[in-house]
């Protein structure tokens, strides 16, 4: 008798390769899926970080442009700058304008989801960061000096924001900083 010679693949042969081409698959769509979400996580993060950059960089500018009410004593210094919980105001020189126009930053929505507005002058308002302040403060602090350079006053504005993505298992920022308006402080010393 002759045998007849097959050319086919055994059920457990096509069992096996549909067993390895499914583990393959299952890490392959879970790598991606990582990879997915790491990018995302990282992408959220890097718009945090740059929405919070320009806001530095706009409120250093308006307070490098922040200019003194001449009318004012040496005791009303710190009215300069009205400091509430939610909002900062001042006065600010303005290049576009040519003039002094008042200056105001707002922290609007509840603690832990709020956004970030800037508002100069009549013009419309504009969000800085949206959604993702967890916490901001900001305080004035007067530094007098004594002897060699007696008479010396240094206002600053102290900031404290802490930074939180809309996914919560993420890290939030937190930004510490002191901006000294250049301005301001030598319209102080010369006054």
């Amino acid at each position: 008798m002759k045998k007849s010679e097959k050319n086919a693949f055994t059920l457990v042969e096509i069992l096996v390769v549909c067993a390895v081409v499914s583990v393959f698959l299952a890490s392959a769509i879970t790598l991606f899926s990582n990879f997915r979400q790491g990018f995302t996580r990282s992408e959220s993060s890097a718009i945090l970080l740059q929405d919070a950059a320009l806001f530095l960089a706009q409120l250093r500018n308006d307070l490098n442009n922040a200019v003194l009410d001449t009318s004012l004593t040496n005791s009303e210094i710190e009215q300069q700058f009205s400091v509430t919980p939610k909002q900062l105001n001042f006065k600010a020189y303005d290049n576009r304008e040519g003039a002094v126009l008042p200056v105001i930053y707002r922290l609007s929505g509840k603690e832990g989801n709020a956004s970030l507005w800037r508002k100069i002058g009549n013009r419309a308002e504009k969000e800085l960061i949206k959604s993702n302040v967890a916490s901001l403060t900001w305080q004035t602090e007067i530094e007098s000096f004594s002897g060699k350079a007696s008479g010396t006053v240094r206002l600053c504005l102290n900031i404290n924001c802490i930074l939180q993505t809309q996914r919560a298992q993420e890290k939030p920022f937190e930004i510490r900083t002191r901006i000294f308006p250049a301005r301001l402080n030598r319209q102080l010393n010369n006054k």
